[in-house]
């Protein structure tokens, strides 16, 4: 049987309503931020939940001035909650770890990859991102491990159209051991033509494709494509076309 993209969507959506992200219990009141909290060096949360206190009402690129948390080179936060209430989420500007975070409601973006450096997402998850989870539109390497995401247009996407977009490339990204319900789009977008690569092991879930290269383009130059080739998406069953079932 074949399916509409419109059938598809609705029944990847359907899919993802029928599984949870497991969020943990919330320490305390949720502390909204007047201003994008400023980290440095490490910082557990001990599953405090922050947001904005200003609803999403907007799928723009608003830019860390709109974020709950923005991270300095080399910063990490763990066991911390990112509340439905707020337009970004975290923003990385170097290298940058991420240890059981979770996002209750996506708005613009989760998390934004915007420096030179290697970013470290493990374990946590997110949930209802009608675009993407993780955008990367610095420079370096993306690990996601042991994550969770329940209904999203993307999980990763290296930027398609980004200012000096192929002098930050090639990109890579690695995922590992996640778990994704509902995955309207690709699970993972690269740019082949800018020498981007995605390497996909002991994963599982239901997306409409599990990794699509696009023709990356700089600003001003177009708009970012698909292409045909799959041949830097690369997994542990080599070329993947779906993902075995969780």
């Amino acid at each position: 049987m074949k399916f509409t993209e419109i059938q598809l969507a609705a029944l990847l959506a359907s899919l993802a309503a029928a599984q949870t992200l497991n969020i943990p219990t919330r320490a305390g009141s949720i502390v909204s931020l007047p201003s994008p909290s400023t980290i440095t060096g490490n910082q557990d949360f001990g599953n405090k939940e922050f947001d904005r206190g200003r609803p999403c009402n907007s799928d723009d690129d608003t830019g860390s001035e709109s974020a709950v948390f923005v991270l300095q080179n080399g910063a990490s936060i763990s066991n911390v909650i990112i509340g439905a209430n707020a337009l970004e989420g975290v923003h990385c500007l170097g290298s940058c770890t991420l240890t059981n975070v979770w996002f209750r409601d996506v708005c613009e973006d989760a998390i934004s990859i915007l420096g030179t450096g290697d970013a470290t997402i493990v374990g946590g998850g997110a949930q209802q991102a009608k675009d993407k989870v993780v955008q990367h539109n610095g420079a370096g390497t993306v690990t996601i491990k042991n994550y969770t995401v329940v209904g999203a247009g993307k999980l990763y996407r290296s930027c398609g159209d980004c200012t000096n977009n192929q002098a930050k490339s090639p990109r890579k990204v690695i995922v590992q051991n996640v778990r994704a319900f509902g995955i309207t789009s690709d699970l993972i977008g690269i740019n082949s033509n800018f020498g981007d690569t995605a390497t996909i092991s002991g994963s599982c879930g239901t997306t409409k494709a599990v990794c699509t290269e696009y023709k990356g383009v700089n600003k001003g130059s177009g708009s970012s494509s698909k292409l045909s080739t799959k041949d830097k998406c690369l997994g542990d069953q080599g070329k993947l076309a779906k993902l075995p079932t969780c």
